[in-house]
């Protein structure tokens, strides 16, 4: 099986490719022209302030919505005589969030465990925001519900801002939904990373889409602030900028200036994008003297080690059916990061040609990067931040109404399962 999966991945890595050379200007004959020439025409939608201002105010009430149920489900299951907003803000302080809320009381340095800075593996961005917003608003736990709340409010309105643009409204809201929905979704409203991770990523792509260089470049910081893998960014408007000015077309027509000239004026932008990333490795520098001491402590800490992705699929799949894993592990965990990685593959071969190819990129590196590592305990939540997965789920439902409904009502109900899980702390992280 692991030898099937890494032709599997090839021969998709090689079409990709031979589908951007063509599209960045290198023209072919016959039939390999055709097959790189297939990618689907949409009629993409300009969007209003209206449209934004009303999305807003759905994922805004979404997530509301989400918050009253998780207050009610813990009421109803719950043996005290009392429940007040506290006991609803603590139901959320679940596994990595107390340590994001120390890195912003107390900053990086401040915060050990054993004698060792085994926070360092987390991402500044967020903590930082949290103390920002701590100025003003003294409970920390309340604090990072606000922000994921509207970071993930932002980040919908992103999502449906690029989506409208690329396939027009219709699509733009059913994959908003399928995403909403999605069994691990509720995390985009907890004291983590996913919603602003989300928000800036969305961020970013819809700057790319519109060719706004410097604005992608900036936002680029921000989320790879984030997470490491926000410095996907720099590949995706990569492959927008070739494939919109086609270099290799403009040096086969003797245009090396003009070329040079773009970039060096919009190009050159987008490294800004990895700065992020550099700013969190001097991090590490700072406070332990190793930029990267955070792997140190992944690997030593949470037994996360660098793999090759099939490895980490071999060891999932054992942990999933041997007989000594407990029910909870394998229905929270390992079932469903098998699925998912088999539903990511499948959507990218069916988007490899349909799709604008930053798209299918994207989701191929980003699933790939995730199923690369020891013990991936966290692979659903992961998964909720590859938004071509829930792009492409729409656009192929969107000819399939009853199909698409019998989705949403499966996913919501899912949804609603794993939330309980979480509350109650099984093993859903």
């Amino acid at each position: 099986m692991p030898e099937v999966l890494t032709v599997i991945t090839a021969v998709f890595v090689a079409a990709w490719f031979l589908c951007f050379i063509y599209q960045s200007g290198i023209t072919f004959n016959g039939r390999l022209e055709i097959f790189a020439n297939g990618k689907r025409e949409y009629k993409g939608e300009s969007i209003n302030k209206y449209d934004i201002i009303k999305i807003f105010v759905l994922a805004l009430l979404f997530r509301l919505a989400v918050y009253i149920a998780s207050a009610v489900y813990l009421y109803i299951f719950s043996d005290e005589t009392t429940y007040s907003f506290a006991d609803f803000l603590s139901s959320w302080n679940r596994w990595d969030a107390p340590n994001y809320i120390d890195i912003a009381d107390k900053g990086y340095a401040g915060c050990t465990e054993d004698g060792e800075h085994l926070f360092l593996v987390f991402f500044p961005l967020y903590p930082w925001l949290v103390r920002l917003l701590h100025i003003v608003i003294a409970d920390w736990e309340l604090v990072c519900l606000i922000i994921s709340t509207l970071a993930y409010t932002a980040g919908a309105c992103f999502f449906y801002a690029l989506l409208s643009e690329e396939y027009g409204r219709r699509i733009a809201g059913k994959s908003l939904v399928l995403l909403s929905v999605y069994p691990f979704a509720f995390f985009f409203g907890g004291m983590m990373t996913e919603s602003l991770f989300f928000c800036t990523m969305m961020a970013g792509f819809y700057c790319v889409k519109k060719h706004y260089w410097l604005a992608a470049g900036i936002v680029g910081i921000l989320c790879s602030l984030c997470r490491v893998q926000g410095v996907l960014l720099f590949g995706v408007a990569g492959i927008e900028f070739f494939v919109w000015y086609k270099p290799f077309s403009m040096l086969k027509q003797k245009k090396g200036k003009e070329l040079l000239k773009l970039l060096f004026t919009k190009g050159i932008c987008l490294f800004l994008i990895p700065v992020g990333n550099l700013v969190y490795f001097y991090i590490n520098y700072r406070v332990e003297g190793n930029p990267f001491q955070f792997s140190v402590y992944q690997e030593e800490h949470w037994y996360h080690s660098t793999t090759y992705f099939t490895n980490a699929l071999k060891e999932i799949w054992g942990y999933a059916f041997a007989e000594s894993t407990k029910n909870t592990m394998t229905a929270s965990i390992w079932i469903p990061e098998l699925i998912l990685f088999a539903l990511a593959l499948i959507l990218m071969f069916y988007g490899l040609r349909r799709h604008p190819l930053k798209y299918t990129a994207f989701l191929f590196v980003y699933t790939i990067i995730n199923y690369s590592v020891t013990f991936l305990i966290s692979g659903g939540r992961y998964m909720s931040c590859a938004f071509p997965l829930f792009m492409v789920l729409g656009e192929i439902l969107d000819r399939h109404p009853k199909i698409y409904n019998v989705a949403v009502a499966v996913s919501s109900m899912l949804f609603a399962i794993y939330m309980a899980g979480f509350l109650s702390w099984k093993q859903i992280m």
